[in-house]
Parts: structure tokens; C-alpha cells; sequence
């Protein structure tokens, strides 16, 4: 099982952020991908599915947003 960070990009400053949540997965992917790339064609596991239902904050804007397009979510493998 391997460790993700999870960023979204955020339409209002056209910049990625980082949420406050790792992610543990069994099958997830070795570099940084979009769950619509990692899962295309595949049911999104319940802790995937989980991660529209969480507000971003943008430390730009001030802003909270929800990213719900799976292309726009990356998972970026935690280093040891």
C-alpha cells in the first residue's frame, strides 16, 4: 500500500493546492496522475470517491470550492 497526497486544481487562480488528506491505496499510481487518468474506465474506490464530497480552501482567493472533474485531482505518491 503506498501513500498519496492529494492536489486539485483551482479554476479561480489557475493554480494547484494541496488538501489536508493522504490517501493509503493499494493500487494507485507510481508518479503524480489525475484520478481520471488512473481510473479511467474503473470504479473509483470509495476513498477516491470520497474526495468531491471535501472543500478546497485557495490561499489566493480566500475561497473554498469543491473540484469534482477527476482530471483536475492529482494523487502524488508520498516519498519515504
Amino acid at each position: 500500500m503506498a501513500i498519496y497526497k492529494v492536489w486539485v486544481f483551482c479554476n479561480d487562480c489557475v493554480d494547484v493546492h494541496e488538501m489536508p488528506i493522504r490517501l493509503t491505496l493499494d493500487n494507485g499510481p507510481a508518479d503524480k496522475q489525475s484520478i481520471g487518468d488512473v481510473y479511467n474506465g474503473k470504479e473509483l474506490p470509495p476513498e477516491v470517491l470520497r474526495l468531491h464530497n471535501n472543500s478546497v480552501h485557495c490561499p489566493k482567493t480566500g475561497n473554498y470550492f469543491y473540484q469534482r472533474d477527476n482530471n483536475q485531482v492529482f494523487l502524488v505518491p508520498v516519498e519515504d
